[in-house]
């Protein structure tokens, strides 16, 4: 497990920030259930393997920034509205 928050830790300054905590919450979610259900290790085991997995590939791939939008300021223009004289 604290490994796991390790990894976590260092994805998260990789540039992936709260999408980090996804990898954790689904594999420790999916780890409880499958072991509550066939009593055995096996299930939970697989969990922590994927994590280990996803966590690592989330370092190893650095997430790109999003691009602002580029817009260009764009220029006021004087608008003249014809009057009843």
């Amino acid at each position: 497990m604290l490994i796991e928050l390790v990894l976590t830790i260092f994805a998260w300054r990789k540039g992936w920030g709260p999408i980090a905590l996804l990898p954790l919450a689904v594999g420790i979610t999916l780890g409880v259930l499958f072991s509550s259900l066939s009593n055995s290790m096996a299930p939970a085991l697989m969990a922590d393997v994927l994590i280990y997995a996803a966590l690592i590939t989330m370092i190893a791939v650095r997430r790109k920034p999003a691009v602002a939008a580029q817009t260009t300021p764009v220029a006021v223009q004087e608008v003249t509205r014809p009057t009843a004289a």
